[in-house]
């Protein structure tokens, strides 16, 4: 009797193909969004670190500083809450992953300074933090929006060193001349520090040296060959 052929030993093509990647778990796509929601596209682990850091690290020092100076327990939340957004969203701001999100090719002056606007935590404690004045915070409402409008029309050259104009000037008359509670100090300076230094400017550090340097040699006499 014949032998009967064996089974064929070649794989059949749907065998080669490469095999599908796994969903990450529901927890690791949870804690993706919240870190790009806290921090920028595709957050890098330091920079998520640093932002939750120093944003819990601010709001201890807020929430302890209003709890030393006896206010409501209401108003030393809000304080609490509103320090953790400004104290780590100065830090997320200055990173690369917020330079992708908010400075993309399709974001342009509306969007960056709507972002701006939107930041009326200083009315909040106003209306909770005995003695913080409502003209006070208005006061400080407009020179960011003053300096937010400054930043976003000034060429690429002086935009960086007008951020930084607006953000010491304001800071030093805020801590010299706005009537402020000792616990509320920091709001005029960290407020300053997100929304002019981190968020109104599109480059990181790297970049604008290289932005500069770019310019500086585009400027330079050229010589006859």
């Amino acid at each position: 009797m014949a032998e009967q052929p064996g089974p064929a030993s070649t794989a059949s093509p749907s065998d080669t193909r490469p095999p599908t990647p796994r969903r990450p778990a529901p927890l690791t796509r949870a804690w993706r969004w919240t870190a790009s929601a806290l921090v920028g596209t595709a957050p890098s682990p330091g920079e998520v670190a640093s932002t939750l850091v120093t944003a819990c690290a601010g709001a201890a020092l807020a929430v302890s500083g209003a709890w030393a100076a006896g206010l409501p327990t209401l108003a030393i939340v809000v304080i609490g809450i509103v320090a953790f957004d400004f104290f780590g969203g100065a830090v997320a701001t200055s990173t690369s992953a917020a330079k992708r999100r908010y400075h993309a090719p399709e974001r342009g002056r509306r969007h960056h300074l709507g972002f701006v606007a939107v930041h009326v935590q200083p009315f909040l404690l106003a209306l909770v933090v005995p003695g913080l004045d409502w003209w006070t915070v208005t006061a400080l409402y407009l020179f960011t929006l003053t300096g937010a409008v400054a930043v976003a029309l000034a060429p690429p050259t002086p935009r960086r060193p007008l951020a930084f104009a607006f953000t010491v000037t304001g800071t030093a008359t805020a801590l010299l001349w706005l009537p402020v509670p000792a616990a509320l100090t920091w709001l005029a300076p960290v407020m300053l520090v997100k929304l002019l230094l981190g968020h109104m400017l599109p480059e990181t550090g790297a970049g604008a040296m290289r932005e500069g340097a770019h310019g500086a040699e585009e400027s330079r006499p050229r010589g006859t060959a």
